[in-house]
């Protein structure tokens, strides 16, 4: 029989096997075949801490079994070593192994093994290498991880705004809750590249453009696009991202956020458009204020160098006096349309026979009609049609949109007025003229609003009788609408106020006049009003009833008044210059001679807040102008 010949280094084959197996730096256990210890290498006594000597190397090393243990049974390791000694190589799930139940100290690892056949040259199996590996660290940065992750995900999804990650390259692999919710679409629908599937088409190359310069610089990313809402309509967000860096730099993910900015998106739009229009409306206004200017100066100097042809003084005259005129009346349209959008005007309410407006509006507008040869046609229900209105401001209404009408529809046009009866009176005044741009059509109504004009600025004026048209009509508690399809397609506007019924204008017509009663006994009374024809009517009519009546028109007067003398009673107005009612009510009230005196606010503010503001001033009553004579009387008899 031959015997085994060492290799060619010299080393036998058995005792290079050991020393690999000793010096091996995974931890290794070599089994025999009926699951028996038959050796273990340094790796595993350092993993375990038994060393020469130790219980546990001895109990491992002589004839512990594996497979009949009962604690490795439990924790499942026993059919995954059966496995291994049929022949197969598995790998054993960590299992956490706790010293204390092999009587040591120490604390409990979490160890991962793989089992390896080792088998003889028929095939069979001689042994089995079980490999160990200690992953305690490793899984204990995983559980950390996830409660990391887990307690991002709570605060990502309480966090009103969308947030999301993404893989150094870009590739999104994070929404939370808010996403969803704002998009409507279903958990994990959008990963990825998907992501552009809810950018509005028109956003998508800019927000790519600046993505893809962010992921090759690290530098913040920031945009504002429009994404698609789960109710289909495109909202605008602010799209913001930071790059997160380990220790040398490096980026390992992008961190990012979306913000519904919509309304603050819209609101700021509108105020920038607000502004172009105010500052469009300013130019046109200066252009228009100088356009009278140079035919006045002309004309001045003419009179000047020809004050001796009576013909050339005449027509002379005649230019400044209309250009003075058309002037004034752009200063006067300026005026009415800041007295009524502010709500200055005091309407007179009376019942007003709507066909005699028509009337009398197609009268005011019929020579602006005919120079331009268009032909007006009108449509009237039959019987009287009566509104509770003021009558020269309904007439005022209705030819501003005439002649709108007029002015914006070219030469030879057509041009109508309608009237309908319903539950409400309806005046529609249509064209087949210029028409307005849809963009431009929401704000027809609006101050500084004016559609394209033509460079000879043919139409004129300064495109305030729309703003003009909707507070009054709302003053009188209707609505009035614009329609059109669009340049060159002509407009409509449809201006709809309560029907006053034959009841009710019964009613109205016999109200028998309120008698006004004659005081009782003589009162002091202070009225005090800028509006010096107001304060100077109501204290004639004051004194006609017997009392003894003195007017101041500031609060400095009605002060200076209330500390030379005491009176019964003040009448006051609100919105005075300087020092307004409330403040001068508070004022008198702390004087000597208010301590006792009856407070009535006679105004036109009438809402109610004002009413709210004038009890804490400290009026005893409160009426709105134009309040009944007879109601006052009352009250300053009582």
């Amino acid at each position: 029989m031959s015997t085994p010949t060492a290799p060619a280094s010299g080393i036998p084959a058995d005792q290079r096997f050991q020393t690999l197996f000793e010096q091996a730096p995974f931890s290794a256990q070599l089994l025999s075949v009926d699951g028996r210890t038959l050796r273990v290498n340094r790796a595993w006594q350092d993993l375990w801490g038994a060393h020469d000597g130790d219980p546990l190397l001895e109990f491992v090393l002589s004839g512990y079994d594996m497979l009949a243990d009962p604690q490795l049974e439990a924790k499942g390791v026993t059919p995954y070593l059966r496995r291994a000694f049929a022949g197969e190589a598995v790998r054993i799930p960590a299992i956490r192994y706790d010293p204390a139940e092999l009587g040591k100290p120490g604390l409990a690892r979490w160890v991962q093994a793989t089992a390896r056949p080792i088998k003889a040259e028929d095939g069979r199996v001689a042994e089995v290498l079980l490999i160990h590996e200690d992953v305690t660290e490793r899984l204990q940065a995983e559980r950390e991880l996830r409660e990391s992750e887990a307690q991002f995900r709570t605060i990502a999804d309480a966090m009103p705004q969308m947030v999301w990650s993404t893989l150094p390259d870009g590739y999104t692999d994070y929404f939370n809750e808010q996403t969803y919710e704002f998009t409507g679409l279903p958990a994990g629908s959008i990963d990825g590249e998907r992501w552009a599937d809810i950018l509005h088409p028109d956003d998508r190359e800019e927000a790519w453009r600046k993505w893809r310069h962010s992921l090759e610089t690290g530098a913040p990313y920031e945009v504002e696009y429009r994404l698609r809402h789960r109710s289909g309509e495109y909202r605008w967000v602010l799209g913001r991202a930071l790059a997160v860096r380990d220790g040398q730099g490096a980026v390992i993910r992008w961190m990012g956020t979306c913000t519904d900015i919509h309304e603050q998106k819209r609101a700021r739009d509108e105020l920038l458009a607000s502004n172009r229009r105010k500052d469009d409306f300013l130019a046109m206004l200066a252009h228009e204020l100088r356009n009278p200017l140079a035919p006045i100066s002309t004309a001045a100097h003419l009179l000047k160098a020809a004050s001796s042809d009576p013909a050339k003084v005449q027509r002379s005259a005649d230019i400044i006096e209309r250009q003075v005129r058309h002037m004034t009346e752009l200063v006067d349209d300026l005026l009415d349309v800041s007295r009524v959008t502010r709500g200055l005007v005091e309407l007179d309410r009376q019942p007003v026979e709507m066909k005699t407006v028509l009337a009398h509006a197609i009268e005011q507008v019929r020579p602006l009609v005919e120079a331009r040869g268009h032909e007006l046609t009108t449509r009237m229900p039959a019987g009287d049609v009566h509104v509770l209105g003021d009558r020269p401001r309904l007439v005022q209404v209705v030819s501003n949109l005439l002649n709108n009408a007029a002015k914006y529809t070219p030469p030879n046009g057509a041009l109508s007025v309608a009237m309908a009866v319903g539950e409400d009176v309806e005046i529609r005044v249509a064209d087949n003229g210029m028409g307005i741009e849809p963009d431009l059509l929401p704000h027809v109504f609006d101050l500084f609003t004016q559609g394209a004009r033509t460079p000879d600025r043919a139409q004129g004026g300064l495109g305030l009788g729309l703003a003009l048209v909707k507070s009054l009509v709302e003053l009188h508690g209707g609505r009035v609408v614009a329609e059109s399809a669009g340049s060159g397609q002509g407009a409509a506007f449809t201006v709809t106020l309560p029907l006053l019924k034959k009841g009710d204008l019964q009613a109205q017509a016999a109200t028998p006049a309120i008698p006004l009663p004659r005081a009782t006994h003589q009162l002091r009374i202070l009225v005090v009003d800028d509006n010096q024809d107001a304060a100077d009517t109501l204290g004639l009519l004051l004194e006609t009833l017997g009392h003894e009546v003195h007017v101041a028109h500031d609060s400095a007067r009605a002060l200076e008044a209330a500390e030379a003398s005491r009176f019964d009673a003040f009448v006051l107005d609100i919105g005075l210059p300087g020092m307004d009612g409330f403040t001068l009510a508070r004022e008198l009230r702390a004087s000597v001679s208010g301590a006792a005196a009856t407070f009535i606010a006679l105004t036109g503010y009438g809402g109610v807040d004002d009413r709210h503001r004038g009890q804490e001033a400290g009026f005893d009553h409160y009426l709105v102008k134009p309040a009944e004579a007879a109601e006052l009387a009352a009250l300053l008899r009582r």
